[in-house]
């Protein structure tokens, strides 16, 4: 399906080509997909304490053990605290962990995004011309991604609303000891929550108690 769209990545993808702030507003998806390699490290991620006293530190020694970089310092991940080495950002926020995989979203003179930043990104590349079908592949590539390595989930449904962009969200989650390992879609915040992103999340969960209710997911995946 992916065909459908135009490629755009390095220059073209960052609007160097012309096509960026010039054209009217087209719709594009970017992904930096989730490998297996990127997936088992996740999985390890989230077997940590992610709560507590102590508990970041840990998690931000077991990153920059794995390799990967920090303090990154990009136009959109201004407040990332990693970058993975296929470069993922990844951000703390409300929660212990939250990393966008796939971005949804427009680009035009009238957009949040007036020239395709995603597509540019080391590790990212960009469809124009894509649209929901190719955004929703990459989330289940994903979270295939997890489920061979955990099993089927304990969480797998769709939330529909249509005060939300896009009208609907999808959350895919496993339990690890005291945490959640989600991955959810959601309104991307650099946009203003007028376009929407996939990301994997790492939150404390009581171990006796469940996933949020539906209604809650969204917030459960917020920055």
């Amino acid at each position: 399906m992916l065909e459908r769209g135009e490629d755009r990545t390095g220059a073209e993808a960052s609007g160097e080509s012309g096509n960026g702030s010039e054209d009217a507003a087209a719709r594009y998806v970017a992904v930096c997909p989730v490998t297996p390699e990127l997936a088992r490290q996740i999985v390890n991620l989230a077997d940590l304490r992610w709560h507590g006293e102590g508990a970041w530190e840990a998690g931000e020694a077991a990153m920059r053990a794995l390799g990967w970089r920090d303090d990154a310092e990009t136009e959109l991940s201004f407040m990332a605290r990693f970058v993975t080495g296929t470069g993922h950002h990844v951000y703390d926020g409300d929660h212990a962990f939250l990393m966008p995989f796939t971005e949804l979203y427009e680009v035009g003179p009238d957009c949040a995004f007036t020239e395709d930043s995603w597509g540019g990104l080391p590790g990212w590349t960009s469809r124009k011309g894509a649209g929901r079908a190719e955004y929703d592949a990459h989330f289940a590539d994903a979270a295939g991604r997890f489920r061979t390595l955990l099993g089927p989930p304990e969480l797998d449904t769709v939330v529909r609303d249509p005060d939300l962009p896009g009208g609907q969200h999808r959350y895919t989650g496993w339990r690890r000891g005291g945490n959640a390992l989600l991955l959810g879609q959601g309104t991307e915040p650099c946009s203003y929550h007028s376009n929407e992103e996939a990301r994997v999340v790492i939150s404390p969960l009581p171990a006796d108690g469940g996933f949020p209710p539906a209604g809650n997911l969204y917030a459960f995946c917020q920055f």
